[in-house]
């Protein structure tokens, strides 16, 4: 049997809107989910400063004052000799002998003793204001093998020199800046700070 033309047009055109429309389903596709990769957070560790050394306020200075070859006998400087008086630790002094002060100078953050490539300078200043430099070198033992490495100035005494107390002051300066001082007076008692006396007489 022949179908009706008008019926036949009409199928045809409402199949044609289905498959516009997408297909069977008559929904539109799902959009695409894009994922966005988590962004990588940079974490900045600052480096840790390197120690500063630790700076002493001030030097600490170890002085004594010696007997020196001047105004001393030949029987005097002989070392095994009891009475010899060549180097031997002493506050007093005669006229016309010889005062020698021995110095060391050290960190007292290290306790290391100081030498002549530390320290700019190492200076005493006596009673009438004269000023002088500490030397810095061997001592004792043998020339190969000293027995100490320390600071050194030596001062004769006047045969006319006032007798009595005897002023000085030791200043050593690093070569940051630092100083440290030393004095006749940093023992209180006046007895046992140096004293200018006359010749002959004996050492206590």
């Amino acid at each position: 049997m022949k179908l009706p033309t008008r019926i036949l047009a009409t199928g045809i055109a409402l199949g044609l809107v289905a498959a516009a429309c997408g297909g069977s389903t008559g929904e539109a596709p799902a959009p695409a989910v894009v994922t966005a990769a988590p962004a990588t957070q940079a974490v900045t560790q600052a480096t840790p400063a390197a120690p500063v050394a630790a700076k002493p306020t001030a030097l600490m200075l170890v002085v004594d004052t010696v007997r020196g070859t001047q105004g001393v006998t030949d029987d005097e400087k002989k070392a095994e000799n009891p009475a010899s008086l060549v180097c031997v630790v002493m506050s007093k002094f005669p006229q016309g002998g010889r005062i020698v002060w021995r110095a060391v100078v050290t960190d007292p953050l290290t306790n290391k003793a100081l030498d002549d490539k530390a320290l700019e300078y190492v200076k005493i200043t006596l009673a009438d204001g004269t000023k002088a430099d500490l030397k810095y070198g061997p001592h004792g033992g043998t020339k190969e093998n000293p027995a100490q490495f320390f600071w050194v100035a030596g001062w004769t005494v006047p045969n006319d020199y006032p007798t009595g107390a005897f002023a000085w002051k030791i200043e050593a300066k690093s070569k940051e800046g630092v100083l440290g001082t030393f004095g006749h007076d940093y023992f209180k008692v006046p007895a046992g700070q140096l004293q200018i006396v006359p010749p002959g007489t004996r050492r206590l």
